[in-house]
């Protein structure tokens, strides 16, 4: 796969979960335009997942959820920012 698809589509599948869960990053980088690192490092954090179709499968049966699920290896970071 080529390395840009591989980033745009794990910014999609991130940015779907943060959604989920109550993140808006929208928001977030407007308050603090510091958390772009974070951002761009869960991105990368996201196209090292052994669970894609797991995550695309839970994603489409969730419209929200109170948490990521476990093998989110973005899960706790979400948890922290989606709590303030």
């Amino acid at each position: 796969m080529n390395l840009f698809k591989k980033i745009d589509d794990h910014s999609d599948l991130m940015g779907k979960m943060s959604q989920k869960v109550g993140v808006d990053w929208s928001e977030k980088l407007a308050d603090n335009p510091e958390l772009a690192r974070q951002y761009r490092g869960a991105v990368m954090t996201c196209t090292h997942c052994r669970s894609v179709g797991e995550c695309k499968g839970w994603q489409a049966e969730h419209a929200s959820a109170e948490e990521a699920p476990d093998y989110c290896l973005n899960k706790d970071l979400l948890g922290r920012l989606a709590e303030g």
